[in-house]
């Protein structure tokens, strides 16, 4: 049987759209070329959506895609210049800060006339609190113990002492550090008392809670 001319033979071909890997300017590029590929196509006598429609959106569709994009070149070149004239206004900020400072002699009641702010005064601690939450952790390796505790304000290191846990033994120093962590191996099989104390400009803190903890 013959097939008509108007009826392609079939081979089982299938229609590829893949819009959504596309951004907008490559969007607009293929469906112009599908317009102009459809335009006076044999093959598609009766189009659907019909072809003053479909010319229609793609138009709109153009026109907003152009839109969005002069836009966004407005908004680099805005955000650029307020950027620029923010740097300016810090700028004669700074300026009109020193006037203000120089004109009003240091006096707290006049730079506030101006509306600029007083810096706070630093305040120089009195004392320094005792370390908190003290813990000794074992990891695994034959007599190290892991030391941590939380950090305290003002405080420029910290003292570390240990003593074992069955006499009454003076204390011993077992580390002296800037940090809130501390590994130390002592000898197994023996239990431990640990503390530690944190010092700084106003002197030393009272000794943390006291830890017991037997290295393993």
């Amino acid at each position: 049987m013959l097939r008509s001319a108007a009826c392609p033979v079939s081979d089982r071909a299938r229609v590829r759209m893949g819009l959504d890997e596309m951004n907008d300017a490559e969007l607009v590029s293929y469906v112009q070329n599908h317009i102009e590929l459809m335009r006076d196509n044999p093959h598609f006598p009766q189009m659907k959506p019909a072809a003053a429609d479909f010319q229609e959106s793609f138009m709109a569709y153009q026109e907003a895609v152009q839109t969005t994009i002069r836009l966004r070149v407005l908004k680099v070149q805005a955000v650029a210049r307020q950027a620029a004239l923010r740097r300016l206004m810090c700028q004669m900020m700074v300026r009109r800060g020193a006037y203000v400072q120089a004109a009003s002699n240091g006096n707290r009641q006049v730079i506030l006339s101006s509306g600029l702010e007083v810096r706070r005064q630093a305040v120089c601690p009195t004392s320094l609190a005792a370390p908190m939450n003290l813990r000794v952790t074992l990891n695994g390796e034959a007599g190290v113990m892991n030391l941590q505790w939380d950090a305290v304000r003002h405080a420029r290191i910290y003292l570390l002492e240990y003593r074992r846990a069955d006499s009454q033994d003076s204390w011993q120093k077992l580390a002296c550090t800037g940090k809130t962590r501390q590994t130390k191996t002592l000898p197994i099989g023996v239990t431990y008392v640990f503390r530690v104390a944190a010092q700084g400009s106003p002197g030393q803190s009272h000794w943390s809670a006291e830890v017991v903890r037997g290295a393993a």
